[in-house]
């Protein structure tokens, strides 16, 4: 179990359920893997395969990426990882014959292709994070040099802050479905009274 996947972690935690609490073998609907399942698989992946001196998750990386990009682009920053997210998630679950990933962030609002804005962002948190967290270095990493860091050190968080950073960004730059969420948690809470 030392080596045991994060999905397959989610697995055996929920009895083979992800989401909204249903089983994703077979056909599967979008409503199946939350925006809380794919944060708290970026929240627990450390950025850079782990090359920084201190834990920084890829959740961080994402948010923080949402927060230096145009308005209208910071949904699509937000999910830049997202699909490596729900990779993770499905490859424990799902068939080939099943709902891809593109599908599933189309669901949750990512755009199709990303705007050049994002890709920016991540470039200049790439080169905020080889200075911040990297061990001390001579050569240069590729992609960094192409981008400025900004002032603003990045201070790692715990995975759990993380976690709700992101998930409280998703729901503050895609309000419709926040309030879809808390309709359905408000109308279960009636049922069991």
């Amino acid at each position: 179990m030392k080596h045991e996947s994060q999905a397959a972690r989610a697995m055996r935690r929920t009895g083979g359920r992800i989401g909204a609490g249903q089983d994703l073998g077979g056909e599967t609907a979008p409503g199946q893997v939350s925006i809380e399942d794919i944060a708290h698989v970026l929240a627990s992946t450390c950025c850079f395969a782990g090359r920084a001196r201190t834990f920084y998750s890829i959740a961080q990386h994402d948010y923080l990426a949402s927060t230096i990009v145009p308005p209208d682009d910071a949904l699509a920053a937000l999910l830049l990882h997202a699909g490596d997210a729900l990779r993770k998630l499905l490859a424990a679950c799902l068939d080939a014959e099943s709902q891809t990933t593109a599908d599933i962030l189309a669901d949750l609002g990512a755009p199709p292709c990303l705007p050049p804005s994002v890709k920016y962002a991540d470039l200049v948190l790439r080169a905020i994070a080889r200075r911040d967290l990297d061990p001390p270095h001579d050569d240069a990493w590729i992609g960094t040099t192409q981008a400025s860091p900004l002032a603003r050190p990045i201070q790692p968080l715990a995975p759990i802050v993380a976690k709700h950073l992101f998930v409280d960004r998703y729901y503050e730059l895609h309000p419709e479905v926040a309030s879809e969420r808390f309709r359905s948690i408000a109308a279960g809470r009636r049922g069991t009274k």
